[in-house]
């Protein structure tokens, strides 16, 4: 959540990281990794920040810091997943992902909505994305039932939202 005043990771990341010309959009505190985990899997606490250009989970700590970074243009899908109040962000590419875990909801949804615009796509209600560059009305209906399954799939859309649209496709066929 872009906040009036940034807290100690986001200014760190903006003194230390972020590239000429580059803004951040929005952020949202949070944390990788598990409960209790170590090794790989320890639990770092920071935020994940979206730019115009990457995603970037940040933190900065006493003896060191954490810095994992995916190009918006590499992901491929998103997976979001809520219970009790902790959410879920997973970032997937072709060679990586990234779960981004918070309990704020307002976090968690400006994240997706900067995410989703810098990937050429715009949030058409509450959660359904859709592709700027492909109106529903132009394109192929079987195509548009494909990206729309896997809008499903990935957690993007509901089953309610997806059978709606569905049935709306199967019309122009």
């Amino acid at each position: 959540m872009t906040a009036a005043k940034d807290n100690k990771h986001v200014t760190n990341f903006k003194k230390k990281h972020l590239q000429q010309g580059e803004s951040v959009k929005t952020w949202g505190e949070g944390y990788i990794g598990n409960v209790m985990g170590k090794g790989k899997d320890t639990q770092h606490n920071g935020v994940l920040l979206v730019t115009d250009v990457r995603v970037a989970f940040y933190r900065k700590g006493l003896l060191g810091e954490v810095l994992e970074n995916i190009p918006l243009k590499l992901i491929t899908s998103i997976e979001r997943k809520s219970m009790l109040g902790h959410r879920v962000i997973k970032l997937h590419t072709s060679h990586d992902d990234l779960a981004f875990k918070t309990f704020s909801k307002e976090a968690e949804l400006n994240i997706i909505e900067a995410i989703e615009a810098g990937r050429g796509l715009k949030v058409d209600a509450p959660d359904i994305a859709v592709p700027v560059s492909a109106p529903a009305a132009t394109s192929d209906p079987y195509e548009q039932l494909k990206k729309l399954s896997e809008l499903k799939s990935v957690g993007i859309i509901s089953e309610e939202e997806y059978q709606q649209k569905k049935e709306k496709l199967l019309q122009l066929i």
